[in-house]
């Protein structure tokens, strides 16, 4: 599978698919791709809660 990539917060994030694992606590999402384990820190729980949505999203 390819790479999805998502400009948020001001950051230029790549996610390799496929994605599992997706939490969020507070303004943190951490994630299973088929890079590995990966942790993304956001500046707001708002704009944490859109990137899980993308990545559950990507899951389908």
């Amino acid at each position: 599978m390819g790479a999805e990539e998502i400009e948020i917060d001001g950051m230029l994030i790549s996610v390799r698919m496929p994605v599992s694992d997706v939490k969020q606590h507070d303004n943190v999402v951490e994630y299973q791709d088929a890079t590995g384990p990966s942790r993304c820190e956001f500046s707001t729980q708002a704009i944490a809660s859109r990137f899980a949505d993308w990545l559950d999203a990507q899951t389908l």
